[in-house]
């Protein structure tokens, strides 16, 4: 959904819901409205109410990312979505966002527009060494991912809404593969020994089912960790951190041990 769009009734309802709830007020009686409504209106309307104009505009800015995708999966998410806020404007927040991923985590720009962005795993030697000395020094964890997306937009109050989209896809593939090739065949070991030495042997069927759902399940771990990384790069960028370089970061911390 475009911010120039109408919204309809329940997209207002959410705006409001989420004005009301960013500038700290207590519910109020919603606006009568038509079945859509363009932004400017609106803000006009929930001033009637005394809903603040930029918490409004806010509200609508994120309301216009759409809901980020419901994820349940015993294998995880196929994705990592982190929403977030911050002050200043949405060119400068993604060139922020832009150098944290390839200076911090040495990932490689595949794509940087004035709202959007793209960043993917750097191959060869070189960037799997960058990598490896960065998490050797306890950073740079989102090197490793495929790819990662962001999408800033202004809210026209002083910040922007920040959505970073990380794909787990392919992980999450290889991972049930791994977990469905472990649980199957030793479940399938376990009955043929149960065949040769007797039904007592399958009582380890459920130690081996678990084997495998346990494989699956760190997919979850993973997600965690990540959506763990990607917030500290957008507070990073929040107060205006700079990734340290990698040479005399080093050289510090060698004279420091």
């Amino acid at each position: 959904m475009d911010v120039s769009e109408r919204l309809d009734r329940d997209a207002v309802r959410r705006v409001l819901r989420r004005a009301t709830q960013l500038s700290d007020q207590q519910p109020v009686a919603l606006p009568d409205i038509d079945d859509r409504i363009d932004a400017d209106t609106l803000v006009a309307a929930a001033a009637e109410v005394g809903i603040p104009e930029d918490a409004v505009r806010r509200a609508i800015t994120i309301e216009a990312f759409g809901p980020p995708p419901k994820s349940g999966s015993l294998l995880g998410p196929r994705a990592v979505i982190i929403d977030d806020e911050l002050h200043g404007a949405a060119g400068d927040v993604l060139s922020a966002v832009d150098r944290w991923l390839v200076a911090g985590h040495h990932m490689r720009r595949d794509r940087l527009r004035e709202a959007d962005g793209v960043w993917s795993r750097r191959r060869g030697l070189v960037g799997s060494m960058f990598r490896n000395v960065r998490q050797a020094l306890g950073e740079g964890y989102l090197g490793d991912l495929d790819r990662i997306e962001a999408a800033v937009r202004d809210t026209g109050a002083g910040t922007c809404v920040v959505r970073v989209v990380a794909d787990l896809s392919d992980e999450r593939r290889n991972r049930g593969a791994a977990g469905a090739v472990v649980g199957g065949a030793a479940t399938a070991g376990a009955v043929v020994g149960a065949l040769a030495l007797g039904p007592w042997l399958l009582l380890v069927t459920p130690v081996t089912a678990a084997i495998g759902a346990g494989i699956a399940t760190s997919g979850r771990r993973r997600a965690r960790r990540v959506g763990t990384e990607i917030d500290r790069v957008l507070d990073s960028v929040e107060h205006h951190d700079r990734p340290g370089r990698l040479g005399p970061d080093l050289a510090r911390r060698a004279l420091r041990g």
